[in-house]
């Protein structure tokens, strides 16, 4: 079996293996609950003003607003489960008996996770699209709306790609979940604490560690990008005032790629030097 072949064969089986997963399956069905219930509550509310004001461009917000917290979590699953599982369940080796590599088995579990994660972003964009058009009627900006799903999965490799590292190292699913989720909350949290002593000390150094972050990366890269995109449309606070704690998008776009590349780095390093039936560390 060709690389090519073996790739896009364990990248099918990926697909297979997670949606059958309850937790991810369940999280995903939150999600788009998540997505459905602000449009629903809107439609039994009378509007307040400033949502009349944005009431054109719902679809942006509607999109961005689970990749803050939901979507993230839904990555972290995946890819925490992507490899750990098959070693608890005995399958990696199983697999790795067949004519396939090292190499094009995790390759094709992690872009198999990817794509799946990229489906579900996808998934939740259309459906912020579908359901502001038919609350708030049509929507604006439209055409931005492939940039504004793509800058969403880019941003989201940073935490994927943690679960994926946390996977391979730790050998276990839960575990792998904890520790990278517990990374993406604390980096979270952290944040207006480090933007919070900036104010109350007027030293920079505290914004220089918030941008440092992973989260501040994940987040503001949407966010810069949108900046350009609805150029002028000043009634969006959060686009028009741009990150808290400012930053470029090369800035954001360095610390997407430097973070995304120290985890599959890592991964791809350990699994190409230890034994697959190795199912836990010590």
């Amino acid at each position: 079996m060709n690389q090519g072949k073996s790739i896009l064969t364990i990248s099918q089986y990926e697909w297979r293996r997670a949606l059958a997963r309850k937790k991810v399956a369940l999280l995903i069905l939150f999600t788009i609950l998540v997505e459905f219930l602000p449009f629903a509550v809107i439609t039994l509310l009378p509007l307040p003003s400033f949502i009349q004001d944005v009431s054109g461009i719902m679809w942006f917000i509607g999109a961005l607003t689970p990749h803050f917290f939901f979507l993230q979590f839904v990555a972290l699953l995946i890819g925490s489960g992507a490899t750990a599982e098959e070693y608890g369940q005995g399958t990696a080796d199983i697999i790795l008996s067949k004519p396939i590599s090292k190499m094009s088995y995790l390759i094709g579990k992690f872009l198999g996770g990817l794509t799946l994660f990229s489906f579900i972003a996808l998934l939740t964009t259309i459906l912020a699209i579908l359901l502001s058009t038919f609350t708030f009627g049509a929507q604006s900006y439209l055409e931005f709306a492939p940039v504004v799903y793509f800058s969403l999965v880019f941003s989201t490799l940073v935490f994927f790609s943690f679960g994926f590292v946390m996977g391979e190292v730790f050998r276990s699913p839960t575990i792998a979940y904890l520790i990278a989720s517990s990374i993406y909350i604390t980096s979270f949290i952290l944040n207006p604490f480090l933007v919070f002593a900036n104010s109350l000390t007027g030293d920079p150094f505290y914004l220089d560690i918030s941008r440092a972050l992973p989260t501040w990366s994940v987040q503001n890269f949407p966010i810069i990008i949108s900046q350009e995109l609805f150029l002028g449309f000043d009634s969006i606070p959060f686009i028009s005032s741009g990150p808290v704690i400012g930053g470029t998008l090369i800035e954001a776009f360095t610390g997407i790629l430097v973070y995304s590349s120290i985890g599959i780095g890592i991964s791809f390093f350990r699994f190409l030097r230890t034994d697959v039936t190795k199912k836990s560390i010590d």
